[in-house]
């Protein structure tokens, strides 16, 4: 399913060149190993409940998505959010998205397309989330806040309010496209897809305008300016959530000293948390490594923090992010009397068509 993928090997070169790359610049292994005995892990476990927390406000949000669609889900859907993340774990190029699309269409009398449609809204507002929160911290460095953006503010051109400008217009520009997108009728999007289809066969066509069709019922939640702020507005608790679980893990590696205040501090966490997850969108093999953790580790080395103890870090909540809910996955999966391959089959049967959409979220 995966070996004959050009996705999933563009996704595994680009993993090895960062892995590479990560390796080369930041990882010296008697360093980097000094630097992990000596960390203070016992602010993992609390890391991880709030990681637990996050995946129930992304729950949430998914009810809210697919309201639309299903009304008041029969069944506990927790369960169908966490083994999708397991699935991104395991499987190249993000096809767990697609595999949780599947897994809820056997729980729910949803079509797997039109929940594929939900999650690729629920990607769109993570990225609008993680702008927001690196506009926050670059809003901080045009007040004071020096090393979250090392000094720029005083060796930009125009100095604080073009930075406020720079750090805004990422998340400005996004989210007009998101609103313009939005905006856009499905019939208008149906049209223009027919005619750009026009070289294909009836069947073919048809076939492909039904997929679309369907996916567009799961975008039916964000037609309206108002819908796209409540997604965005519960993106927020997600993504405090996993900024405070890397909190808690800075506080063990002793990063707080590194900075001069707290509010320094606190946004270091906040450019991390962006740079480090927006790396997500990038071709990657199973759970992001090398994108993640390059990007990451990068982000703290510009803000002063030493090349193996950012490294160090990074790993650690990789791991951290990476373990719990790969094992709580496949627990419940066992629970459920089902198993990754078979939904892994499940997904190539029901809507191969779609599978690859999976490299784009």
């Amino acid at each position: 399913m995966f070996f004959g993928n050009k996705a999933f090997w563009l996704g595994a070169i680009g993993s090895a060149a960062f892995l590479v790359t990560f390796v080369m610049l930041f990882v010296d292994f008697n360093t980097i190993g000094e630097v992990l005995s000596g960390a203070n892990y016992s602010y993992i476990l609390p890391a991880v409940g709030l990681y637990f927390l996050a995946v129930w406000f992304r729950t949430e949000r998914w009810k809210f998505l697919l309201k639309p669609l299903i009304g008041r889900p029969k069944n506990n859907i927790y369960s169908v959010v966490v083994v999708g993340y397991m699935a991104n774990n395991l499987i190249p190029v993000r096809v767990g998205e697609l595999v949780r699309s599947y897994y809820l269409s056997l729980r729910e009398r949803c079509s797997t397309s039109a929940a594929f449609g939900t999650v690729a809204v629920e990607r769109a507002s993570d990225v609008l989330a993680l702008l927001f929160f690196f506009a926050i911290a670059g809003l901080m460095g045009t007040v004071g806040v020096e090393k979250t953006v090392g000094d720029l503010s005083s060796e930009v051109p125009g100095g604080a309010p073009v930075l406020a400008v720079v750090a805004l217009l990422p998340f400005l520009v996004v989210c007009t496209a998101v609103f313009i997108v939005a905006t856009i009728t499905d019939r208008t999007l149906l049209r223009w897809f027919d005619k750009s289809l026009f070289m294909t066969s009836d069947g073919v066509r048809r076939s492909i305008l039904g997929i679309i069709e369907r996916l567009l019922q799961g975008l039916s939640v964000v037609s309206s300016v108002s819908s796209i702020g409540k997604v965005f507005l519960w993106s927020l608790p997600v993504w405090m959530c996993e900024t405070a679980m890397y909190y808690l893990i800075a506080l063990g590696f002793d990063l707080r000293p590194i900075f001069d205040s707290q509010i320094e501090f606190i946004a270091s966490i906040l450019v991390f948390t962006s740079a480090a997850n927006l790396a997500g969108v990038l071709p990657s093999t199973a759970g992001s490594w090398g994108p993640f953790d390059f990007f990451g580790a990068a982000s703290l080395v510009a803000l002063g923090v030493g090349q193996e103890l950012a490294a160090a870090y990074a790993l650690t909540v990789h791991v951290t992010l990476w373990l719990p809910p790969t094992i709580l996955g496949g627990v419940l999966l066992i629970l459920d009397g089902n198993s990754l391959s078979k939904l892994i089959k499940g997904v190539g049967s029901n809507d191969r068509s779609i599978s690859g959409g999976a490299q784009d979220l």
